[in-house]
């Protein structure tokens, strides 16, 4: 009742009706044009600090395999010695968004040949991430790339960019 009567008289607190920026996905994602290595070229997130393992994962080259629409990514970083990490992204009914433990992907903007931008949120981090299939994209791309970041509300201060790293996990 009390939601109703702030409601009725424009009272609205945060946590009835959040405001958020609409985040775009791509239509008539296909995954499997994904498939192969991609390198990262930029992230910017909300938080000025990014937590320590996005700070070891993000600028590591990513390989993406699909299983049955789902898409499994794994990355090597760099943790003392080089070690493996994977994720595995769960289709949803939606084509472009994703689910994790503890999150979402949405894949906001792809040219299969070239780049992918995608958004992911967690409970405590949320961050947009553009990535390519080479080692570096055209300054158009990047223009794109801040133009939504921008959209989402991020600070342009946040973005930042990566000389991408790899490493070879050792046999134990």
């Amino acid at each position: 009742m009390i939601a109703v009567l702030l409601l009725v008289f424009g009272l609205t607190p945060d946590y009835i009706s959040p405001v958020s920026a609409v985040i775009p996905v791509v239509p008539n994602f296909d995954p499997q044009k994904t498939v192969g290595k991609w390198h990262p070229i930029g992230m910017a997130s909300k938080l000025p600090e990014v937590p320590e393992y996005e700070q070891k994962i993000s600028p590591m080259d990513h390989i993406v395999e699909v299983t049955g629409g789902n898409m499994k990514l794994t990355a090597n970083y760099m943790d003392g010695v080089c070690k493996e990490s994977t994720a595995m992204l769960k289709r949803t009914k939606k084509p472009g968004v994703f689910k994790f433990p503890g999150g979402k992907v949405r894949m906001m903007d792809i040219d299969y040949e070239k780049y992918l931008i995608m958004y992911m949120k967690k409970s405590t981090f949320e961050a947009m991430y553009l990535s390519a299939r080479g080692s570096d994209v055209e300054d158009d791309i990047k223009e794109k790339f801040k133009k939504l970041v921008l959209e989402q509300k991020y600070p342009e201060a946040h973005i930042k960019y990566f000389n991408a790293e790899q490493c070879t996990p050792t046999a134990a």
